[in-house]
């Protein structure tokens, strides 16, 4: 018998209830309480812990452990809750900006798109500081306490943008072609190894809350409020305590020493 549980999880996300009767305010409330609770980490990276695309196992890091994950991680099973639940919703796969002029590696992000009553909205949990609502492919603005987004088209592809200093940037790009979940194995095996990639050259724990977000990096706690950023080194005895205070996670980090030598 599986031990993964819609009702467990919605618990794991503060929701008593996913149902109001209304699809797309149930999704947002999903959506922003998912960002709330599970923070985005790569703290299994840091320890060299195998992540596996295997969903069984990921529930139980993330909803029976209380733990974050990345894209692959978080997305992939807010996916399988959202089909739970009866939503219209697919994989895809997106590419990273790196600046508004180069990018990451190719389709190396997951993410979903749900759509209800005909309209296709973006839904992304699990990328860090972004758009924390669901956004619709039509190319409407939307706004949270994060800053202004908008889907915009790029030839064949398809832009998710941030508005920054005055003009629109690209946070990823994307085309709509749905993904079988065993389509990201090969990357997500590269972005735990390969030195080109972002998530084993420095840890990173962050969570949404609803004045900001809070950043834990290497060396640094950033937190921010209302679009303020405040920044302040801490000691390595301290790393413990703050992942449980700031996340509520009791993990030690085998690989801190090493990234600290490496910055």
């Amino acid at each position: 018998m599986s031990i993964m549980n819609v009702n467990d999880y919605l618990k794991r996300i503060k929701l008593p209830s996913s149902r109001t009767g209304d699809a797309f305010e149930d999704l947002k409330k999903m959506q922003i309480q998912h960002l709330y609770h599970v923070p985005f980490e790569n703290l299994d990276v840091v320890n060299k812990v195998p992540i596996e695309l295997d969903l069984t196992r990921i529930y139980k890091k993330i909803v029976l452990n209380q733990r974050g994950g990345f894209c692959y991680e978080i997305n992939g099973l807010f996916h399988w809750l959202l089909k739970q639940l009866g939503y219209e919703v697919k994989m895809i796969s997106s590419t990273i900006a790196k600046d508004k002029n180069h990018w990451y590696k190719e389709n190396t992000h997951l993410t979903s798109i749900v759509t209800i009553e005909n309209v296709e909205y973006l839904v992304e949990v699990g990328a860090g500081d972004t758009v924390r609502t669901p956004i619709p492919l039509n190319g409407e603005i939307v706004e949270d306490i994060s800053g202004r987004y908008r889907i915009d088209s790029d030839g064949d592809l398809l832009q998710l943008q941030k508005y920054v200093d005055h003009e629109w940037i690209p946070v990823y790009r994307f085309t709509t072609t749905p993904k079988a979940y065993s389509f990201f194995e090969e990357v997500c095996k590269w972005n735990q190894t390969s030195p080109e990639s972002h998530f084993t050259q420095k840890m990173i724990t962050t969570m949404a809350n609803e004045t900001g977000r809070v950043t834990l990096t290497n060396q640094e706690i950033i937190t921010t409020i209302n679009g303020k950023k405040t920044k302040r080194e801490y000691s390595p005895n301290e790393l413990s305590e703050l992942l449980i205070d700031l996340f509520g996670m009791d993990i030690p980090i085998i690989g801190q020493s090493e990234l600290n030598s490496s910055i």
